[in-house]
């Protein structure tokens, strides 16, 4: 059973009159159940938090907390997070008993995906986006802001200078935001805007150009932000529009998450983002494998070049 916030309560009541053996909600929707009385966690023998640095953050954190121990005191919990820090140490040193701990990758990583960074001051970020729309070929693109305030206005801006586009965050209500995400993964619409709402298990493969039109504060909302390029093996760009208050926490990810964002050139490489040129006949294989582990891009002349050089 699935009980999430932006849905009507009344529809959770009637479903929980039900025997329930699997419970997935977030943990605002949770608690109000559980003040209000309705939900029993008392023979809950197991808890899973994924996405953990994100439930056991500031806001979240305690909500988890009264959740987890109103569960069976007997309960194994299972803890699933991309990133590692402070806080779920913490939570993992006082609520877990002799763990298990499963490591996938020794560091954080961003293989497949190519960053770039432009200054620029608040004013110009308009424009500089658009000069991105019209250079880049984009076949799908996410474009994160900071508020729910921002996505709305720039996605305004975005469809007024005639380019196609969504927009999607917290404060719409779960149906609207059920549809808008279900009609850009089918490809109705070519550029996304939204807040860190959509940065957590989406998967839209066709997604090869992100855009941090506000540069986030932290490390951890810098990688699942630009992780939603380069997916399934495909390979992606994503572009930081920095401005001056930005510098610091632009060197502060680059040092954190052992990666280098690049100035942006005049011209991006096809080869890194666009599906069609990393086909293996435009891409031989040991070129791919250095693009997608990070090495750099060879020296492999462009389809053009070739058809020139063989006249």
């Amino acid at each position: 059973m699935l009980v999430i916030g932006g849905t009507l309560l009344k529809d959770d009541l009637i479903r929980l009159t039900q025997t329930v053996h699997v419970l997935i909600g977030t943990p605002g929707r949770l608690v109000d159940l559980f003040n209000r009385n309705l939900l029993d966690l008392s023979h809950c023998k197991t808890v899973v938090l994924d996405e953990a640095d994100k439930l056991l953050s500031e806001e979240l954190k305690c909500a988890v907390e009264q959740l987890l121990n109103s569960a069976d005191s007997n309960r194994q919990v299972m803890v699933y997070s991309a990133t590692y820090p402070v806080t779920v140490q913490s939570f993992m040193q006082k609520h877990l008993r002799n763990p298990y701990q499963i490591n996938l990758m020794e560091t954080l990583t961003l293989k497949g995906i190519t960053e770039y960074y432009a200054y620029v001051q608040e004013k110009h970020k308009v424009h500089c986006l658009n000069t991105l729309f019209s250079k880049l070929q984009i076949s799908q693109s996410i474009i994160f802001c900071s508020s729910a305030q921002r996505v709305e206005l720039l996605a305004k801006k975005i469809t007024q200078l005639g380019y196609s586009c969504y927009y999607i965050h917290a404060r719409m209500s779960q149906q609207d935001r059920n549809r808008v995400f279900h009609d850009f993964r089918n490809g109705c619409c070519r550029n996304l805007v939204c807040t860190d709402l959509l940065t957590r298990g989406i998967d839209i493969p066709s997604v090869n150009v992100v855009i941090n039109f506000d540069f986030p504060k932290y490390s951890e909302s810098y990688l699942h932000r630009i992780g939603r390029s380069g997916r399934f093996g495909h390979l992606g760009i994503a572009i930081n529009l920095v401005t001056f208050a930005d510098r610091y926490a632009l060197k502060k990810v680059e040092m954190e998450l052992n990666t280098e964002i690049k100035p942006i050139p005049k011209e991006i490489d096809k080869r890194l983002y666009v599906a069609e040129y990393q086909v293996e006949s435009n891409l031989d294989p040991t070129t791919r494998e250095a693009l997608f582990n990070g090495l750099g891009l060879p020296a492999v002349e462009s389809r053009e070049e070739a058809a020139n050089n063989n006249q």
